[in-house]
């Protein structure tokens, strides 16, 4: 495994690992549940929560090796806690329930070794793999800002204080939590 070595050689580097974030993330085609095909649903898997899970097991495994108490935040969405109005993500939405459960367990097991793991679940936010979505469907990031508080969908900066939160010491007593940025999605 490939993500196994390359963590590896930072810990022989730096002797210690103490913050992996594990973000992956694709989407695929707006296919009704029923008939989503069985392959496209594996490659979502394998993306969203394989690879989260590879780069978690990689950093951890340093973080023990070295008895380091570090932090690992596993990017997830709000799609994996609530469905997404009118479109049809079931393997998306899938994946991202699994990256929330996976920070829970992974959280109960390492947390005597001192390692915090959280998931960080973020709305609608504008970056590269949804604006692929949003070219192909105009008028659709209005919608999608409208199913907010805010009224505007979120930036990808709009993330790190969280992300910079969870690395630090200001968390030590914060895991198995899934931190929801959403601009308010989730309070309707």
């Amino acid at each position: 495994m490939a993500v196994l070595k390359e963590v590896e050689k930072i810990g022989e580097r730096e002797q210690r690992v103490d913050v992996c974030v594990a973000a992956a993330g694709i989407l695929k085609n707006h296919i009704s549940c029923i008939e989503y095909p069985e392959e496209e649903f594996k490659e979502v898997m394998d993306v969203n929560v394989n690879g989260v899970l590879y780069t978690a097991q990689a950093a951890g495994l340093q973080m023990a090796r070295f008895n380091i108490p570090g932090s690992i935040i596993l990017i997830a969405s709000m799609s994996g806690s609530l469905a997404n109005m009118n479109h049809h993500w079931v393997s998306y939405n899938t994946s991202k329930g699994a990256v929330i459960q996976m920070a829970r367990s992974m959280a109960c097991e390492l947390g005597a070794k001192g390692i915090r793991v959280n998931s960080l679940s973020p709305g609608y936010i504008y970056t590269s793999l949804t604006a692929q979505y949003l070219n192909k469907h105009p008028g659709l990031i209005d919608k999608w800002a409208a199913q907010n508080p805010l009224g505007r969908i979120g930036r990808p900066d709009e993330i790190r204080g969280v992300v910079a939160w969870l690395a630090s010491d200001a968390s030590t007593y914060c895991t198995g939590s899934d931190i929801m940025v959403t601009g308010g999605h989730h309070s309707w």
